[in-house]
């Protein structure tokens, strides 16, 4: 199995609502709140465009219109093409500006978080993770501490969505098992186990001062990495629409 990923920023994003489906346009007009509605805006956006990359559709505002993502009863982002459900899977992370779209061509379940190393209190700890990764923690260096809380966190978010539950379940019902405590900019493996014995397999890297995770319920080979066009091939093709 293959997975892909594709990263795109606030600023990727046209100003207009074209590329966006009747669907999607609906309930856009429904987020009152300016951040909300930008970071909705900003994770369909690189969802269309990892689906768009993937099959070879130009990013023209017309054909980005008849790609749809709308959530399922769970939550869970499904991919509407022309209408029709499509075989594909996909998970949509942002933060602070920055957007990722995890993709499969196939049914699986699949999950993927973007996260910033930031500090977080001894209370936040205690209450969101296992003895076990309080242990992994407790060990790492102070250099490294908070990355790996970024790690463990965003790997959890991961293999929460890939359960189609979210931040509904308790965070402690899923173990994060890294194979490093630090990586750079390479992936390295990462497994997460629920409290029912289920395994999710993934990948967790560094960029910057974010961590991104992505997980699966099959094994799978690292991410490739997806290209959108640049800024101004992005603005000529909406444009031109």
């Amino acid at each position: 199995m293959h997975t892909y990923l594709l990263e795109q920023r606030e600023q990727d994003v046209p100003e207009s609502n074209d590329w966006l489906g009747a669907r999607e346009r609906d309930h856009v007009r429904t987020l009152n709140f300016l951040k909300r509605r930008a970071d909705w805006r900003l994770g369909r956006w690189a969802a269309k465009c990892a689906i768009a990359s993937l099959q070879n559709i130009p990013l023209h505002a017309d054909l980005l219109a008849t790609i749809q993502i709308c959530p399922a009863a769970s939550g869970q982002p499904e991919v509407f093409l022309h209408g029709s459900l499509a075989d594909v899977t996909i998970s949509i992370s942002h933060r602070s500006g920055l957007a990722i779209c995890a993709l499969a061509a196939n049914p699986v379940r699949l999950g993927c978080d973007l996260e910033i190393v930031e500090p977080h209190s001894a209370g936040f700890v205690a209450d969101y993770f296992t003895s076990e990764e309080q242990e992994l923690i407790e060990r790492a260096a102070t250099t490294d501490r908070w990355r790996l809380v970024a790690m463990l966190w965003s790997a959890k978010e991961s293999a929460l969505k890939a359960l189609h539950e979210g931040l509904r379940r308790d965070t402690r019902s899923v173990v994060v098992k890294p194979a490093t405590l630090s990586c750079g900019e390479a992936w390295s493996s990462i497994e997460v186990h629920s409290i029912e014995g289920e395994c999710f397999h993934g990948w967790w890297r560094e960029t910057g001062e974010r961590v991104q995770t992505v997980v699966a319920d099959a094994s799978f080979s690292p991410p490739i990495q997806l290209q959108a066009p640049s800024s101004a091939d992005q603005e000529s093709a909406i444009d031109a629409a």
